[in-house]
């Protein structure tokens, strides 16, 4: 959600043909919104759900998504239905 709100910023500086805009968005908006959520949110979501959220902090980025992982490969015996 953070990285579709930065793209919007952006392309609403586009849309405008400001570069100004754009700039004022990437130097100064961007950087502050990026640390008050990581400073307020997130400290206020660790209290709340705790161990939960900091085991769901740990494998999902803040920014930029991953690509999920491949699922473990499989042995013969495992394929083969049991006699």
């Amino acid at each position: 959600m953070v990285l579709s709100t930065i793209a919007f910023l952006i392309s609403v500086g586009l849309w405008l043909q400001s570069m100004l805009f754009i700039l004022w968005m990437i130097v100064l908006v961007i950087p502050a919104w990026l640390y008050l959520l990581r400073v307020f949110e997130e400290r206020e979501l660790e209290i709340r759900f705790g161990a939960s959220y900091l085991a769901y902090k740990a494998r999902t980025p803040m920014l930029w998504p991953r690509r999920p992982a491949p699922p473990p490969a499989s042995t013969k015996a495992e394929q083969e239905p049991p006699k």
